[in-house]
């Protein structure tokens, strides 16, 4: 189920990403006009829906996920592994993104674009701050981290670019071995 999420964490801003390249490559040759065209019936709201419903379930299951760790199932420094791997894998995206939108927000017509995309920003950085939740309750169940360390964490997994550095130090925690004195 892990690897389901990671993959699925990921995807889900690149699947993003894809629908302005859809948008504004309509009526030119090549392969993303015919997906355009046949699978998506030049209809933006298609794959919007599309990717509304991944995200429904990815929601669903980065909740599941954290309860599921709760359990004690996967090892913190797994878990903080995995959390850095999907903030780092999600920075081109994010970039992308980030430069259609202010593209977009320059021009009154395409403002809604703008608006659209940071909706799907904030829907994805959700998502992980869930999956990196996980990763900090197991930090600190194995006292890798303090109570208040792992407050910080969350908070600061759900706050872009802060997400990808508590991600990296998430995992330079993980590597140290447990301090009895951290609660």
């Amino acid at each position: 189920m892990k690897k389901t999420i990671v993959v699925g964490n990921i995807i889900f801003i690149y699947l993003a990403a894809l629908l302005p390249a859809l948008l504004f490559t309509a009526g030119s040759n090549g392969f993303l006009t015919f997906i355009w065209d046949r699978l998506f019936s030049n209809n933006i709201f298609v794959p919007l829906g599309f990717l509304l419903l991944i995200g429904v379930i990815l929601y669903i299951l980065n909740i599941c996920f954290l309860l599921m760790v709760k359990n004690g199932k996967w090892a913190a420094q797994e878990l903080a592994k995995a959390n850095m791997i999907v903030k780092l894998a999600q920075i081109p995206a994010y970039i992308f993104i980030f430069a259609i939108g202010l593209l977009c927000g320059l021009m009154i017509f395409t403002i809604g674009i703008s608006f659209a995309l940071l909706l799907l920003d904030i829907s994805s950085i959700g998502m992980t701050g869930i999956f990196a939740s996980s990763a900090f309750y197991s930090l600190r169940k194995e006292k890798k981290i303090s109570g208040k360390m792992q407050v910080l964490y969350t908070l600061a997994s759900f706050l872009f670019c802060a997400d990808v550095v508590i991600a990296i130090l998430a995992y330079r925690a993980s590597l140290k071995t447990p301090s009895p004195d951290k609660a």
